[in-house]
C-alpha cells in the first residue's frame, strides 16, 4: 500500500518535531534489514512499512541522526519509506534501478509533502546514507523545482556513488563541494582501511571530499584534524565523542583511513558487496563531529 504522508505513522517523532530553528534536515535512512521472509521463505523485493517492527528498526537509525546531528540546532524530518531489501541488491544494475522506482517515488512524495506542510521556506540540508543517499541523489535528479533546490544549503548524500555520467546529465543539480563553505553542493564519500577494500557496488563513483580538511586531492588529513568519531556508550548511557580517531586521505576517490581496525564493521554474511577493511558501515559516525561542524558553519552563513 502507498503511504499516505499526512499520516503521522509514516514520519519519525511526528508529535515531537522538534521545531524552532532556522533551518531543516530532511534525513532518509540507509538499508534496514528487518524484512521476514513470506510464507513461501522468499525475502520481499520491498520493506512493509506499515509494520510496527520496520518503522522501529528504521527509527534507532532515526534516532542515532537525530541525537548526534540535529537536537538543538536544527529541525529533523525524517519519512518513512518502502525500501528496497538487500535481496534487491544481488541483482543486476538494471533490476536494481528498475526496482528502485518505487522506493524513489515514496521519498518525492515525503519530500514534496514535508515542503508543502512542514518547512515554510526555511533553508534546509538533505542527509542520507547507503540507499538513503540514492534516494537522495534521484530526488535532486527529479523531485524537486528550482525554487526547492535554490533553498537546499547542502546535500550530505554519505556512502554512494555518484559517477560522471550523473554529473555531465545533471550539472546544475549534482554540483561536488570543493570546500567547506559552499552552498548548494552536494558532499560525498565512501570509506576503507585500503584501496583494496572499495566495495563494488560502489567502485564506479567520481566524487568525494575528505571531511577532515574538506580537500579533495590526496592531502593527507593528519588525525589531529580528526574531531571525532561519535558512538553511543552503554557505561555512561549517552554519545560519546572519541577524537583523532584516524587520519584521512582520498585515494582512487576513497577515503583511505589505516589506522582504523578494518574488523571493526565487518559482516562476513556480505563479505562480496563489503570487504574485509571497508568501512561503509561506519561512514556516518566515523567522521561525525566533523561533519557536525560542516554543517552549522555552512548553516550560519544563511540565517
Amino acid at each position: 500500500m502507498t503511504p499516505k504522508y499526512s499520516n503521522e505513522k509514516y514520519w519519525f517523532d511526528f508529535a515531537s518535531q522538534n521545531i524552532g530553528q532556522p533551518i531543516d534536515i530532511f534525513y532518509v535512512y540507509p538499508t534496514i534489514n528487518s524484512e521476514p521472509l513470506s510464507n513461501r521463505g522468499s525475502v520481499p523485493s520491498y520493506t512493509d512499512i506499515k509494520r510496527a517492527e520496520v518503522r522501529n528498526a528504521a527509527r534507532k537509525n532515526q534516532s542515532y541522526i537525530k541525537s548526534v546531528y540535529a537536537d538543538g540546532d536544527f529541525n529533523f524530518y525524517a519519512p518513512y519509506y518502502r525500501q528496497m531489501t538487500t535481496k534487491v541488491f544481488e541483482m543486476s544494475h538494471t533490476e536494481r534501478n528498475e526496482r528502485a522506482k518505487l522506493s524513489v517515488s515514496d521519498v518525492r512524495r515525503a519530500f514534496q509533502y514535508y515542503m508543502r506542510e512542514f518547512n515554510n521556506g526555511r533553508p534546509y540540508i538533505l542527509l542520507s546514507h547507503s540507499q538513503g543517499s540514492q534516494m537522495l541523489l534521484e530526488l535532486l535528479k527529479h523531485g524537486m523545482t528550482d525554487k526547492q533546490f535554490s533553498q537546499m544549503i547542502a546535500a550530505y548524500l554519505i556512502g554512494f556513488e555518484i559517477t560522471e555520467k550523473d554529473l555531465q546529465k545533471f550539472p546544475k543539480r549534482i554540483i561536488p563541494a570543493q570546500g567547506e563553505l559552499d552552498k548548494g553542493v552536494v558532499i560525498s564519500f565512501n570509506s576503507a582501511t585500503s584501496v583494496q577494500a572499495k566495495s563494488p557496488l560502489l567502485a564506479n563513483t567520481v566524487v568525494c571530499i575528505n571531511p577532515l580538511n574538506w580537500k579533495t586531492d590526496e592531502t593527507l588529513a593528519p588525525a589531529s584534524m580528526h574531531k571525532g568519531i561519535i558512538r553511543y556508550d552503554k557505561k555512561a548511557q549517552g554519545y560519546k565523542t572519541t577524537p583523532e580517531f584516524t587520519s584521512v586521505q582520498i585515494q582512487d576517490h576513497l577515503l583511505v583511513c589505516k589506522e582504523v581496525d578494518p574488523t571493526i564493521c565487518y559482516n562476513e554474511k556480505i563479505k562480496e558487496p563489503f570487504p574485509l577493511g571497508n568501512l561503509h558501515f561506519a561512514d556516518t559516525w566515523l567522521y561525525a563531529a566533523n561533519l557536525k561542524e560542516n554543517m552549522r558553519k555552512r548553516s550560519g552563513l544563511y540565517v
